[in-house]
């Protein structure tokens, strides 16, 4: 069997590999705020699939046959999996995911907020991907919905513009009106 690779040497693993983190860096960005381990765990999944990367590119090219630089062309797919990478890091700092998660989560999310009156607290109720918790409590009229696990997550704010203040600790910006995101910052 002259010619034939075990499916280890192929590029194109690699390239369907680089799915792997395009995908968790998609899912931490999601929640308003970000998710940091969500974010850690993909840059070391990047880290990883990087570095088989670099190690298969470096054999494929020192196994070419001489001269190497006429045969360089056979190497194209090795450059899937940068590109997805790349491309996937673009994208996700674009803000078209989070949009697009929110848009699909949109009327759950306002169905939680007609359930929110003041003085009563949801905890724990599933919206689509997420389990929020909402609290109507706010001298300002919002509604917050604070996504688990996070210090983040929406206002709704159908009669005036929440403002951020330094003595609760919240911080707003504009989503889409009546939406906002806020983070706590301690």
């Amino acid at each position: 069997m002259v010619g034939r690779r075990s499916w280890w040497w192929s590029p194109w693993w690699t390239a369907v590999a680089s799915l792997v983190p395009v995908a968790l860096v998609f899912w931490a960005v999601v929640p308003p705020g970000g998710s940091l381990s969500t974010l850690l765990l993909a840059y070391l999944a990047v880290f990883a699939v990087g570095t088989a990367w670099l190690t298969m590119a470096g054999v494929a090219v020192i196994m070419l046959p001489r001269p190497r630089l006429r045969h360089a062309v056979r190497l194209w797919p090795f450059l899937l999996a940068p590109a997805v990478l790349v491309a996937g890091h673009a994208v996700a700092h674009t803000g078209v995911v989070p949009r697009a998660v929110f848009d699909a989560h949109r009327s759950g999310l306002e169905a939680v907020v007609s359930e929110a009156t003041p003085g009563r607290r949801i905890e724990d109720r599933e919206v689509g991907l997420f389990t929020v918790t909402v609290s109507g409590d706010r001298p300002d009229g919002c509604t917050l919905i604070t996504v688990e696990g996070e210090i983040s997550g929406w206002a709704h704010c159908p009669d005036r513009v929440p403002v951020s203040a330094k003595g609760d600790g919240y911080k707003f910006e504009p989503f889409d009106d009546p939406w906002y995101r806020f983070r706590f910052e301690f």
